[in-house]
C-alpha cells in the first residue's frame, strides 16, 4: 500500500509539475530471478517498484521475489556466468531502443501479459526519452560555467580592493551594508549553487564518468575553492555560528570543498604534479583554503590561554598555539599565502601580536 500511494503521489506531482514528498535518491537495482535493471530517476524508481509488486506471478510470492535477496543475487550471477539470453516474447523490436526496453522488463520479471506491463513499458520509454545524455549535459554545464564566470571575476575584484587594508577575509567578515559587500555575498551564493548542482549531477550519473578528472573542471573547482571558501569561513564566524555548532573545520565546512580538495590531491596520481616549485612572490590566493578557519581556532585558543588556570589544560592550549604558529610561519616563508594575510589589520596579523604578548607574559621564548 505504501508503494501504491507513493506511485500515485508521484504521478499527481508529475502532472502538476510539483515535487512529491516521496522522492527516492541514488541508484536502485531492481532484481528478479530473471535478471536486474538499474534506475536513478526518482519517478521511475517508485513506479517500477509498484509495477514489480503488481506483476508478481501466481507461483511466486512477494516474499520470494522481493525479500529473498541472497537467492536472487546468486541466480543473477549464475545467469551472467552462463551468458543466459532472455527471450523476447513478442514480435521483432522496431529498434535497439525498444529491444532494450523489452530486455529491461524481462529482467524485472514482468511478462508482456502481466497486469501493469503496459504501464511499466510506457514508464521505461518515457524515462529513457526524457533522460539527457551525459555528454550533452557536460556541454550544457560548460555553457553555465561561462555564464557564472562574471560572479567569480567580481569576487576577484573585491579581493584586490581589500588587500591594502585589513585584508580580504576580515573585510568580508566585518562588512557593512554597502552595495559592494552585498554584491559579493550574492555572487558567493550563486557560485555555491552552481557547484552544488554540479556535484549532484555527478552523483546522479548525469555526467560522463570521468568528468571530475578533466583538467578544466579540476582547475576551475580548485580556483573556486581557494577564492570563495575564505568568504564562507568569514560568514560562518561573522554570525557566531561556531559558538553554537563548533568550529568551521569540524562542523561548518561545505561538502563541495572537501570533494574539490580531494580532486586536487588526486590529480598527482595522473602525473599532474607541480606544486613544489619555490615561489618568488606571494601567491595570488592562499593555497590552504582553510587557513582562516585555522586562524579563528588559534584566536580561540589564545583567548582561553589568557584565563586558563589549570596547568594541564594550559599546556595543551600552548601546544596548539605553537603548532599553529609553526604552520603559519611555514606558509608565509614559502609564500603560499596571499599578501592580504599580512595586511596590517588582518586577523592573522593581530593574532601574531597578541601571541607575542602572551608569550612574554608567560616567559616563553619569542620566535624570530
Amino acid at each position: 500500500m505504501h508503494i501504491y500511494a507513493a506511485a500515485i503521489e508521484q504521478q499527481i506531482s508529475a502532472a502538476d509539475q510539483q515535487r512529491s514528498p516521496y522522492r527516492p535518491f541514488g541508484n536502485y537495482a531492481l532484481c528478479s530471478m530473471e535478471g536486474v535493471a538499474c534506475f536513478d530517476d526518482p519517478l521511475t524508481v517508485v513506479r517500477m517498484l509498484y509495477s514489480t509488486f503488481m506483476t508478481g506471478s501466481a507461483s511466486s510470492s512477494i516474499e520470494e521475489e522481493h525479500i529473498s535477496y541472497g537467492d536472487v543475487v546468486a541466480k543473477i550471477s549464475e545467469n551472467l556466468l552462463l551468458k543466459k539470453r532472455i527471450a523476447i516474447e513478442e514480435e521483432v523490436p522496431k529498434s535497439n531502443f525498444f529491444a532494450g526496453i523489452s530486455l529491461a522488463l524481462e529482467a524485472l520479471g514482468i511478462g508482456i501479459q502481466d497486469m501493469g506491463a503496459t504501464e511499466a513499458r510506457e514508464c521505461l520509454e518515457m524515462s529513457k526519452r526524457m533522460g539527457r545524455r551525459p555528454n550533452l549535459n557536460g556541454a550544457n554545464l560548460a555553457i553555465k560555467l561561462g555564464k557564472i564566470t562574471p560572479c567569480r571575476a567580481q569576487i576577484e575584484w573585491y579581493k584586490a580592493s581589500c588587500d591594502d587594508d585589513m585584508g580580504y577575509y576580515d573585510s568580508f567578515k566585518l562588512r557593512k551594508a554597502s552595495r559592494k559587500d552585498s554584491k559579493t555575498n550574492m555572487n558567493r551564493i550563486k557560485l555555491a549553487q552552481f557547484w552544488d548542482d554540479f556535484i549532484d549531477m555527478l552523483q546522479n550519473n548525469q555526467l560522463p564518468h570521468d568528468f571530475h578528472k578533466r583538467g578544466k573542471w579540476v582547475n576551475a573547482a580548485h580556483f573556486y575553492r581557494l577564492l570563495v571558501e575564505p568568504l564562507d569561513i568569514a560568514e560562518y564566524y561573522r554570525g557566531q555560528t561556531h559558538k553554537e555548532k563548533g568550529h568551521y573545520l569540524s562542523h561548518g565546512r561545505g561538502r563541495r570543498y572537501e570533494v574539490f580538495e580531494r580532486w586536487w590531491r588526486d590529480r598527482s596520481k595522473d602525473g599532474n604534479e607541480g606544486d613544489n616549485q619555490k615561489r618568488s612572490k606571494f601567491a595570488g590566493l592562499t593555497q590552504d583554503s582553510c587557513f582562516w578557519a585555522k586562524v579563528e581556532m588559534a584566536k580561540d585558543w589564545l583567548g582561553n590561554a589568557r584565563t586558563e588556570r589549570d596547568g594541564q589544560k594550559l599546556a595543551q592550549l600552548l601546544e596548539n598555539l605553537k603548532g599553529f604558529e609553526s604552520y603559519a610561519k611555514q606558509m608565509v616563508d614559502r609564500k603560499e599565502v596571499s599578501i592580504d594575510v599580512l595586511a596590517p589589520r588582518s586577523s592573522y596579523g593581530l593574532w601574531v601580536e597578541e601571541w607575542k604578548v602572551l608569550k612574554l607574559n608567560l616567559g616563553l621564548q619569542i620566535s624570530p
